[in-house]
Formats: structure tokens, C-alpha cells, sequence
């Protein structure tokens, strides 16, 4: 570990020196480098991309104290320092990228060491071991959110609850965290930390125990997207159903993200204490399947061998990257179809930005803003239209976070399209990423976030979290269960006829962000003296 931190140093000293500001480490490493891998420019390039990322996970992205998340922080403008608004608030999600990331660098991984800039072991216990704390503290006061987490604030000694979450909770959030605190207890296990385990574990006893109570929709066999909790302060009441009814008639019946609570609740909650039957818990797959969709993206691509014409893809929601977070946790691409679909769908997604001369990937990000202002939105509407469920809305802004699935099925594909958007103007900061810019390179969104900055480190490292998940299945006697339902619900649709476009080739960007000073000037704290 003290080579390859030397070494490390070494390069950013002789790439310093060679006219560059390490923290606009971009401009270092072109599309070329990383294909061919020149100089061993991938592990390079991850290096810094670790290192910068840290700057915000393992510095200003959480409560030092409670050692819970921010949601992210506003940036200047025109530094690329911190702004003065600090965005306090954190939910589950953040929360699960967060134990994410720990996790890996409990698995001795080289790059979760370098983004937490090497700090010891006992460093990284002490982080776990203040956020079970919190959490702990947090079920003390509102146990009636049984084990789960509604949004919060994070800015003080104690997490509260956000404005306009009281006595509501959601699924898909949670079911993020479940799978990362049941990977990070299997860590810990391997660490010999049995006591810090036992306290995580005893999180995911509760949630198994109280999971049907909080989200099971008995009356159509589904799982609530949020619940309302009439009692939020009384015990007794965690295990009792009629403490909770859904929020709206809004059920997490997707085939994306919010399957990860299905999973969980198939799987592990107790459903013959609720009276329940095996055909009672089969109904959550049946209520999910109508929006379980083929489609297929159609192109004139000329491929190996064919003109190619069309390509199977499962149907996207926005076809935004953002869906694709349940690869993180579950092994999902053991079942060979998924595995077939998943590349063909990140094929699409890089042939459509490619096709149309965008020089950067969509996904549900926070908005640009006006030069020197930071008046924006957070826009979920992005992705490909042709192949989404939803209307797109917005087209006029890429973020590097968009790569994130592309790089879990393809690494150099992906690093390649990170790279691109990473060489626009301001988008490198002290902090590493920021969040989104403009495609005409007049603007950015002055912010950065967990979700649109450490999602592709964990996607980058995503197969050591499936390792361990797949191991916690067997050990549970779990994985057959799991594989046949996915099998099944997806052969369904998929293996009526062949799938289509498989040969369609990877495409690397065809256009670049416009980068000049006269339209958007990079941050003064973060430049290249490089001629732009």
C-alpha cells in the first residue's frame, strides 16, 4: 500500500510539473489513453478519480459527528470552492453509497482506500460505528418508522426528520440501504469485527421484521412506494399493520431500482407471522408485471456483418441511468438473459449519445444554471425517449454519472464517455465531478452530490459488492429463490423470440462539450494552464 501511495504522489508531482493542476487531472488523459490502455492509463486515471471523488466523500459529503450524508453542497460559480448553501438534507440512497463505499474499503480495495486518502481501519470503524449510533438514536425517538429511514436532516447533532416527511417513509430508498448494510455486515464478518456487525445485523432483523407491517398493500398485493405512520412514537405499534397505510395509490411495482425492496421482503421478511402464504408473497411479482415491457430501439447502424435495424432492450421508465442502481447489489447478471439484455441496453445508450452528436450521457440529474447564479431544478425527466415509458422533458444537459451503468458493462466504454464530459468547462472541481453541464458548454449545475459523483465509483466496483451479495444468498439458501424468480419474470417477455441486435457495436463519443473561456471559463482553483 505505501508503493503504491508513493507512486501515486510521483505521478501527480511529474504531471503537476508538466503544466497541469492535478485536480483538472482530465486534460491529462485523452479518449485514446484509455482505449489502448497506454502507460496503464485506465488504473491512472482511476487513481485521480478516486482521490479528487474523496475530497467530497471523505471530507465535505458528511456529518463528521453522526457520520450520515449530505445530500451534496453548492459550488462557486467562478472558484470552484465551496458555495454558502450546504444542502443538509440526506435520505436512504445516499446513505446506501455511503456504506457502499466503506464496504469496499473494508474489502482492502486499493481504490476505495485512495478516495478515503488512506485513512487507517480504525478511522473507517469509527464512521460506522457513529452512523449506527445515529441510526440507533434515530429509532430511539420514532420507532414507529420501524427500522427505516424517511428523509432527514443531517446538519446537527442528531438526525430529524426532513420537513414534509413526518410520520411518511419510503420503500425504494430503504430497499438501497438493506442490500448495502447486508453486504457491509458479511464485510465486517471478514474482518473479525463481529461486535460492529451484531449492531448492523440487528438493523436488518428489525427491517425483516417490520417490513410487511410498513409496505405490504395486502389489498392489491403490492409494495407502497411510502407509507404513512399513524403512531410514530409508540413501540408496540411497529409489528401492528393497521399503523400503516399508504401515502397515495402509488406502488413500487417497477422492474428498476425498487425491486431491490421486493427482493428483500420475498425473501427475508416473515410471512407466515402475518398470516401470509407463499401465493400471498408471489403476489408481489405478479402485480410488478405489467411493467416489465420488451422493446426494442430501432437504428441503421451498420454492424459486423448486417445492416442492423433494431435492438432488444427492456423498456426504461425515462431510460435514465439512474434505473439501473439495482446492479450494485443483487447478481442480477447470473442469469445469462439479464447479463444479454443489460449490455445490449448500455449498447443503446452510448449509440444514441454517439448517433446524435451529444457529447454526453443522460440520467435524472439537478438542472444547469445561469452563469453565476444557482437558481436550478431537479430534473428527473432525462433520458431516451424512444425506448421510455415517460414523456423526456430535457435533453439540454449531460452528466459524467450517467456513464456509471456503461462502465459496469463495459469499462473502457465507460470510462470514455466519464472522460469526455469531464473534459468540458468547470466540470472539475476541488472536489472532483460536477454534477451536470450544458452540451452547448455555457453552463453547469453548481453542485455536487452523492448521487451524481460516487454512484460510478461504486458501479466501478460494483462486482465485489455482487460477490459477497451472491455469497450472503447461498449461505442463506436464498440464491435459487432468487435466480428462478428473475428467470422467470423475465423470460416471460424476452425468450418469445430471439433477442435482437446483440452485434450492435460500442460507440465512443462523437462530439465534444464546447469548452472555451469566452463561453463558460473553468474554475479558477481548478484550471488547466494547458492551451484550451
Amino acid at each position: 500500500m505505501v508503493k503504491q501511495v508513493f507512486l501515486l504522489l510521483l505521478v501527480l508531482v511529474v504531471e503537476y510539473l508538466h503544466g497541469q493542476n492535478p485536480c483538472r487531472y482530465a486534460d491529462l488523459f485523452t479518449i485514446d489513453d484509455l482505449v489502448s490502455n497506454r502507460n496503464d492509463a485506465r488504473h491512472r486515471f482511476k487513481m485521480h478519480m478516486f482521490f479528487w471523488e474523496g475530497n467530497f466523500g471523505y471530507n465535505v459529503g458528511y456529518n463528521h459527528e453522526l457520520g450520515v450524508t449530505y445530500d451534496g453542497h453548492e459550488i462557486d460559480y467562478v472558484t470552484g470552492d465551496l458555495h454558502e448553501h450546504l444542502h443538509f438534507f440526506t435520505a436512504a440512497s445516499k446513505e446506501a453509497i455511503h456504506v457502499n463505499m466503506l464496504s469496499l474499503y473494508m474489502m482492502d480495495n486499493v481504490y476505495a482506500r485512495q478516495f478515503f486518502h488512506n485513512a487507517t481501519q480504525d478511522m473507517i470503524v469509527e464512521i460506522l460505528e457513529r452512523k449506527i449510533a445515529a441510526y440507533n438514536d434515530f429509532h430511539r425517538r420514532y420507532p414507529g418508522f420501524a427500522g427505516f429511514l424517511p428523509s432527514l436532516a443531517s446538519n446537527g447533532s442528531q438526525m430529524n426528520i426532513l420537513a414534509g416527511w413526518e410520520s411518511q417513509v419510503p420503500a425504494l430508498d430503504n430497499g438501497q440501504l438493506i442490500w448495502s448494510i447486508k453486504i457491509l455486515i458479511e464485510t465486517l464478518k471478514s474482518k473479525q469485527l463481529f461486535d460492529l456487525a451484531d449492531k448492523y445485523q440487528q438493523r436488518i432483523d428489525l427491517m425483516k421484521l417490520t417490513s410487511i407491517p410498513v409496505f405490504y398493500e395486502s389489498t392489491t398485493g403490492g409494495i407502497r412506494c411510502v407509507t404513512k405512520i399513524k403512531d410514530m412514537f409508540n413501540v408496540s405499534q411497529i409489528t401492528n399493520p393497521d399503523n400503516y397505510k399508504g401515502a397515495d395509490s402509488c406502488l413500487l411495482d417497477d422492474p428498476y431500482e425498487g425491486e431491490l425492496m421486493a427482493f428483500f421482503m420475498d425473501l427475508y421478511s416473515p410471512w407466515t407471522k402475518y398470516n401470509y402464504t407463499n401465493e400471498e408473497r408471489d403476489r408481489i411479482w405478479l402485480s410488478k408485471r405489467h411493467k416489465l415491457i420488451r422493446d426494442e430501439y430501432n437504428t441503421t447502424v451498420e454492424s459486423s456483418n448486417t445492416t442492423q435495424k433494431q435492438v432488444t432492450v427492456q423498456r426504461g421508465f425515462w431510460f435514465s441511468s439512474h434505473e439501473q442502481w439495482k446492479y450494485f447489489y443483487l447478481p442480477y447478471r447470473d442469469v445469462d438473459l439479464l447479463r444479454r439484455l443489460f449490455i445490449n441496453g448500455e449498447k443503446v445508450r452510448v449509440f444514441h449519445s454517439a448517433q446524435n452528436y451529444i457529447p454526453g450521457l443522460y440520467a435524472s440529474v439537478t438542472s444547469d444554471a445561469k452563469r453565476n447564479t444557482y437558481q436550478f431544478d431537479y430534473w428527473s425527466a432525462c433520458g431516451i425517449q424512444q425506448i421510455a415509458f415517460q414523456p423526456i422533458e430535457h435533453q439540454s444537459v449531460v452528466t459524467p454519472y450517467g456513464s456509471f451503468p456503461v462502465i459496469m458493462a463495459n469499462e473502457t466504454i465507460g470510462l470514455a464517455w466519464y472522460l469526455n464530459m469531464l473534459h468540458g468547462p468547470a466540470m472539475q472541481n476541488l472536489y472532483g465531478s460536477t454534477e451536470a453541464a450544458n452540451i452547448n458548454g455555457t453552463s453547469i449545475s453548481p453542485v455536487i452530490t452523492w448521487d451524481s459523483k460516487v454512484t460510478t465509483l461504486v458501479a466501478m466496483l460494483s462486482s465485489h459488492l455482487t460477490d459477497v451479495s451472491r455469497q450472503i444468498l447461498r449461505q442463506d439458501e436464498l440464491y435459487q429463490r432468487f435466480y428462478n424468480i428473475t428467470q422467470t419474470e423475465w423470460s416471460r417477455v424476452f425468450e418469445l423470440k430471439p433477442l435482437l441486435g446483440e452485434d450492435l457495436p460500442w460507440s465512443l463519443p462523437t462530439a465534444q462539450i464546447p469548452r472555451s473561456p469566452d463561453l463558460l471559463p473553468d474554475f479558477t482553483q481548478c484550471h488547466s494552464t494547458s492551451k484550451q
